[in-house]
């Protein structure tokens, strides 16, 4: 008997690197002999974002329609109905990040599973779901450890080595180009809104003045998307606090900031390959943690390789020395600028070494090719699909659980310098004690060894994501 599921999706299909998931679900859930209807977008017409009649009426159709056997959400679209169990049988949220409705995904009772698609959102989903509450002895949702599960994502170059067709935006321009087949070394940080400019611009400062420290008349360039290179260009001409190490630094090279940045609008996917495909390097220190980040593969793929301070998903992208360098440290995140020499040195270095990055790059490739698979992504539907048929698991007993650093945490020193995707945090003396004795030992342990005075101080290291829980590593 043919089984019915709602899909309530934010980006429509092929919009975008999510809308290309969903379409891919879309076919995944016919094949596997389910009719759907999708419904995309908390604002189906521009009039709706002030006056939410098209929402209304939106609801008044679904609401008409038959009970479905199944209602798949993304996180955003949380916001475009509330999960009921009249609208379906069992309910599933796709995560495409963490940024939609968090208290209706956090809490409620009527979501039957949780999917992500990289093992770096599996444990940060997971561990927001474990969040423990130190003075009840629980944690914030009965099920954390159960109700996450990972899809393996088809990435379109694997199908489509040239870019798939269906993912829209521009040609290579011309004076784009022009910059390729000058003498300049061109690298490429093209996701709009994400970038650290403070970090790219150091970066990008310390290769030109490392070129011109060696009298090479090459310039180092970096791609970027219109709408940020319009951000920085009108911090520069306001003559924002923000940008005068940057202006400074060029003015002592002798550039501009025309000289160093290309902007470009949002490019097709066989335009953008082509970039990779000419471009030496890759810069994604951002600010932004990223869910999966097809752009990272998307150029190794290409053979360009990839410099990042690892935020998000980009530090388990790849195993090591596959095309993704991951260099950060703590000075970087706390306001030394100057440590970014140390990425801009490296990056100078492996100009001189292009074989050994190919040869990266290509292990890279090769990797990709075996594990972002349409045949990977559709076993696991299929797999997370049978687990919701499954009788559902007994919580793990909270005085079991194990402690250790929250996946939000990139990197730390032995003065208490935490660099993490949630927040930055410099621990007092008492706190950095804390977490050492916490580290390595399980809830019981724990929650009988800390004195009630500093109960507070244990709940704000997870709270700030600096610890977390996980089950024993036997089960």
């Amino acid at each position: 008997m043919t089984r019915s599921a709602t899909l309530i999706m934010e980006a429509a299909p092929y919009a975008n690197a999510s809308g290309y998931i969903n379409a891919l679900l879309a076919e995944e859930l016919s094949r596997l002999g389910y009719s759907h209807e999708a419904h995309y977008g908390q604002h189906p017409v521009a009039g709706n974002i002030v006056t939410p009649l098209a929402t209304a009426d939106r609801l008044r159709r679904m609401r008409a329609a038959p009970k479905a056997d199944l209602a798949i959400y993304c996180d955003r679209a949380l916001a475009m109905r509330l999960p009921t169990r009249e609208q379906a049988r069992r309910t599933l949220v796709l995560f495409h990040g963490l940024m939609g409705a968090p208290s209706t995904w956090l809490e409620s009772p009527v979501i039957d599973g949780h999917w992500v698609l990289s093992p770096y959102m599996e444990r940060a989903l997971t561990s927001l779901l474990a969040l423990p509450d130190w003075n009840r002895r629980q944690y914030l949702h009965p099920r954390a450890f159960q109700t996450v599960s990972l899809l393996t994502p088809p990435l379109p170059c694997v199908d489509v080595a040239q870019g798939h067709p269906e993912l829209t935006g521009a040609e290579l321009p011309a004076h784009l180009r022009e910059a390729l087949e000058s003498g300049d070394v061109i690298g490429h940080a093209v996701q709009p809104g994400k970038p650290d400019w403070g970090a790219v611009t150091a970066i990008l400062l310390n290769l030109n003045a490392l070129a011109q420290e060696h009298g090479q008349q090459r310039r180092f360039r970096l791609v970027i998307e219109a709408e940020d290179f319009a951000l920085v260009r009108h911090a520069f001409a306001r003559g924002d606090a923000s940008a005068e190490a940057a202006r400074m630094g060029l003015d002592a090279l002798g550039l501009t900031l025309e000289d160093v940045l290309v902007p470009v609008e949002k490019l097709s996917q066989p335009a953008l390959f082509q970039l990779f495909r000419s471009a030496r390097f890759g810069l994604a220190y951002n600010g932004f943690p990223e869910p999966f980040g097809f752009y990272v593969l998307e150029s190794v793929f290409n053979g360009c390789p990839v410099y990042t301070n690892g935020i998000g998903n980009n530090r388990f992208a790849l195993p090591p020395d596959h095309g993704i360098h991951v260099h950060e440290t703590a000075g970087m995140s706390f306001g030394d600028v100057g440590a970014y020499a140390e990425v801009a040195s490296r990056i100078f270095a492996d100009m001189d070494a292009p074989d050994a990055q190919a040869a990266a790059c290509l292990r890279g490739r090769e990797h990709i090719l075996r594990t972002f698979t349409r045949a990977a992504f559709s076993r696991s539907v299929e797999t997370c699909l049978l687990r919701l048929e499954g009788p559902p698991a007994e919580p793990v007993p909270f005085e079991t659980l194990e402690v250790e650093p929250g996946p939000l945490v990139r990197c730390m020193d032995e003065e208490g310098h935490i660099v993490s995707d949630f927040e930055h945090v410099v621990l007092d003396p008492s706190e950095l004690q804390l977490l050492r004795d916490a580290r390595g030992r399980n809830a019981g342990e724990l929650a009988a060894g800390v004195p009630a005075s500093k109960t507070d101080m244990l709940q704000g290291l997870f709270s700030r994501g600096v610890l977390t829980l996980r089950p024993p590593k036997k089960l």
